[in-house]
Order: structure tokens, then sequence, then C-alpha cells
């Protein structure tokens, strides 16, 4: 399959998977100075890394059960505020009892904090229910956390971006294809597709594709069991919290409630999963709800406008679903035969930076080289991040850490029109990150700037998104995109969110687009 290349680079490292933590790789390693190239098989972010509910973790949720996790979400929270502010909204969190919850499991769960570093501290329930007006009124007990979110789009962004700048190769749609074993090592992978293929000749290969890891250890001849977990997730129109609200009890179904953006998020199921075609059910929405609706009665009557579901690749041999560790570990494939590949699995959002930085002293060590990792320190600055003092800049710097460029690029007064007035997003922003070459669907102009996540799901801006691109096909690409869509809104179609998808489809047929039926095959 190398012949078929007509392209050939030599690099230090190859990274392979653009989520979280192979982004925050190439970051690290490039700002010690390796030369580095990252492919990515879909887009940035696409996988684990956009499919959780973008919680920022205090460590609190792991303190009873895996406190070693508890430990580095506790220290990386800290970190991650320091140097990824533009992304993060700094919430902070809630977590509360009811009386059918285990009475002593408060007591429990404050001295595990305190054992693991978390930031813990008991309220009273009077006090909670000011924080939260919509919280039940039966919460019995109450503790303050430092929880947070954060956009997971925005920070894999930022990372690449900061990588790029610090001179590493970064691509997307470009998977790897094959790799060449030769005497114990990786002589060479073939990635990307079609006429675009390129062998790359790396000394050390870092394997960071999460739920894919154990398939790209394959292409090596290297054995790397992952576990798949499913979890499904339910978006609400609108803020119902403030902070974050969990339920004071072991980790379980529907007892995480995120304020994000202009939406809130609520999470989790936990469950057996596989890698393709996962997508949320209206059974585990049910599920979610009926949990979520102890904590904050009347939230079944709130208007629910999506479901998705996300993949967890969580370490072989650390138990099952809730009870598997959410720690990583950096494993060297030298005992499998092959010197010069490096994986890692498991882990959280919130310790993606930590992960990034064992693994790079991995790579460092393997090159004979010595510099030391600053990306715990040195925040991640957007290109762009120019100074401007218009309103519709600052706007631009709360939300993307950036103004300038997007600004200068506002071809004409149109760039200052809404293009998607649920998530306030200018047909400018849709502009200037279609001209992007990582850009090149509706899905990565909608990562880039949040346009069709907001409550019509696309239905008044799909348009827009399509006509940024130039799209050569715009029904056929509207229709795909609704398509895609759909797979979230059909599990939570009732009462409002049911009007408006029957609204929608009525006015979609005046283009012969029946966005239900919208998926190509």
């Amino acid at each position: 399959m190398g012949s078929t290349a007509k392209q050939s680079l030599a690099v230090e490292v190859l990274v392979i998977g653009g989520g979280a933590t192979g982004a925050g790789v190439a970051r690290d390693l490039a700002m010690r100075g390796a030369k580095v190239l990252l492919a990515e098989s879909g887009d940035f972010s696409s996988g684990a890394s956009g499919s959780n509910h973008g919680m920022l973790h205090s460590g609190a949720r792991y303190a009873v059960k895996d406190p070693e996790s508890a430990r580095e979400c506790a220290a990386e929270n800290k970190v991650l505020k320091r140097v990824a502010g533009f992304c993060i909204e700094d919430t902070g969190g809630l977590f509360v009892s009811l009386p059918e919850d285990d009475e002593t499991y408060p007591d429990r769960f404050l001295a595990c904090c305190r054992s693991a570093g978390v930031e813990a501290g008991e309220i009273a329930a009077e006090e909670a229910a000011d924080m939260e007006p919509l919280l039940n009124p039966e919460v019995r007990r109450a503790v303050e956390v430092n929880d947070a979110s954060v956009d997971p789009f925005f920070l894999v962004w930022g990372n690449v971006e900061s990588a790029r700048d610090a001179g590493a190769t970064v691509l997307n749609h470009c998977p790897v294809a094959s790799m060449t074993v030769r005497d114990g090592r990786i002589e060479r992978a073939v990635i990307g597709t079609g006429s675009g293929r390129r062998t790359v000749r790396p000394e050390i290969v870092v394997n960071a594709a999460g739920a894919w890891a154990g398939g790209v250890a394959a292409l090596a001849g290297a054995e790397l069991p992952v576990k798949v977990d499913k979890g499904t997730m339910v978006v609400f129109n609108g803020r119902l919290v403030n902070r974050l609200v969990n339920r004071l009890r072991p980790p379980s179904d529907g007892d995480i409630l995120v304020p994000h953006r202009s939406a809130t998020i609520l999470g989790t199921t936990s469950g057996p999963g596989r890698l393709d075609g996962i997508r949320a059910t209206e059974e585990e929405v049910e599920r979610l709800l009926a949990q979520a609706n102890r904590v904050m009665p009347g939230i079944c009557s709130a208007r629910a406008v999506r479901a998705y579901a996300g993949v967890r690749p969580l370490l072989a041999g650390g138990g099952e679903g809730r009870e598997a560790s959410r720690t990583f570990r950096v494993m060297d494939h030298r005992e499998d035969g092959v010197d010069n590949l490096i994986s890692v699995a498991g882990g959280k959002l919130t310790t993606y930076r930590l992960m990034a930085e064992k693994v790079s002293d991995a790579v460092m060590e393997h090159l004979g080289r010595s510099a030391a990792c600053r990306t715990a320190r040195e925040e991640i600055v957007p290109p762009g991040n120019k100074d401007a003092g218009s309103f519709r800049a600052r706007l631009l710097l709360v939300k993307y850490g950036s103004a300038g460029d997007i600004i200068a690029s506002f071809p004409s007064p149109r760039g200052a029109e809404d293009a998607c007035s649920c998530e306030g997003v200018s047909q400018g922003e849709l502009e200037y990150f279609a001209a992007s070459p990582d850009v090149s669907s509706p899905g990565d102009l909608m990562r880039r700037t949040r346009a069709g996540m907001g409550f019509c799901q696309s239905g008044l801006c799909a348009f827009r998104l399509v006509s940024a691109l130039g799209s050569q096909d715009p029904i056929a690409d509207v229709r795909e995109h609704l398509g895609e869509r759909w797979k979230g809104v059909e599990p939570v179609l009732c009462g409002e969110q049911l009007r408006q998808e029957v609204f929608k489809a009525h006015l979609f047929k005046v283009y012969d687009i029946d966005h239900s039926r919208g998926v190509r095959h």
C-alpha cells in the first residue's frame, strides 16, 4: 500500500488521533522542539472528546470509588482554568442528596474528598435552594465543589492551533491506512485517502486514538485491549441551572446537570457500547429524565432539543461500566515486539493535558531529548487574539478567545448579519471558518462555530452553513446535514419539540427535503 502514496515525509513523531489527548500531545511535543505530524481520521473532536457533557471535573465525582482519578482531576482542574480560560466557564458545582439517598454517603464523600485533595465544603440546604431555585425542595444536604463547564470543541481547536503555531503539522480527515513494521520498528505509515495519500517515516508513533486505539495498535501487530462504554446525554434549550448540579450518591444515570453556553446538558448513562453507528435511544432518554426529575421536579416539561451518545475508552482489567477506573495508562509496546510505538488509553477530558505530558515525557526519552513540559504554565491562545475594542469583537473574544483576524475577514457589511440566532453566530464567522482547509462539511463548520447546535437544530441556518462552504449541491448537503441532526432529535420528540419538528418538516418540503430520511448510506 505504501507504493500508492505519492508523497513521503520524515518526522520525529507521528501522533494518531485528533481528540483532546492527541492534540495535547502534538502541542506539548511541538513546544519541546520535536518535529510532529498529527493525523486524525475524521474531524478534530468528532469522537469521545466531542460527545461528552462538557464537565470540567473537580474530582469530587470520583473521590469515593476512584481516588487516583479524583486527585488527577482536582489538580488538572486548576491548571486548565489557568491555561484554557477562553473555553471554560467557572460555574462551580453542587452535590445534593435527597431523602431516599444513603444518609451516610455525604459524610463518606466529604472525607474522601479531603483525602484526595478535592476542595469541597458543605452548605445549608436553604443556601443551595437560593443558588438553584429549581432544585427539589426535599434536598437534605448540599456540598459545594469546584466543577466547571468546558467547551470540548473549542478546547481541542485551541490545542490544534497552538500546536501549529509551535511548528506541528496537524491534519484532519486523514486516516491511517497501514503501517509497515520491520526489525521490531514501525518503518513507515501510509496516511490519507485517494490521491491525498502520503507515506510517513516516523522515529516514533503515538497512538492516541481513544476508543479506536486497539485497531490502531493492531496495524502495527501490537495488542491494546480497550473497552468501550456508551454514554447518552440530553440537551435542553436554555440554562436550567446556574452551576453543575450532581446527585450526592455513587455515580449513576441522570445525576449530572451541566450549564453549557445557551443550553443545559443532562448526563449520563453507562452501558455496553460499540464503535460504529452509536446513537441515543428513547429508552435511555426516558431513563435520564426520570432520574433527573427527582433532583429538579418539572424537568420533563422543559424543552429537550437533542440527545446524543458517545463512547468512553476504558482501560481493560479495571472493572466494567461505572466500576471501571477513570485514570489512564501510557503503554510502551516493546513487549509486543514494536520498539517505537507508545499508546495512551483511559482518562478524562479533564486530564487530557496530564495524559499528553506523560506521553510526551516517554517520547522525549525515546528520542534522547530532555526538553521540559511547558503546557501547565503557558496559556493556550487561539490565533487572531488581537486587541479589538468593538462590541462584536468583545463577543468574539468571549466565544473563541480571538477576535481580530475574524473581524478583519468580514468581506462586507453582511458579515455582521446573524446566521444562527440560536447560538449568536454571524455570517462573517461562518465565512471565516469555512475558509479553513480543515473544514469540508457543515458538521466541521458547526463544531467550530456552534451554528446549528441550538434549539432549532440547524432548521433555520442549514442553508447558511452550506452556502458559506460554497457547496456544489446545496440541497443534497442540507439533506445530509439535517439527517445527521435528526439522529439526535428523534429520541426527544414530544411536546414543544415535536411541534417544532413538524413545522420544520413542513418548511423543508418546499425544497423536497425529508430530513428524517436524509442520511446518505
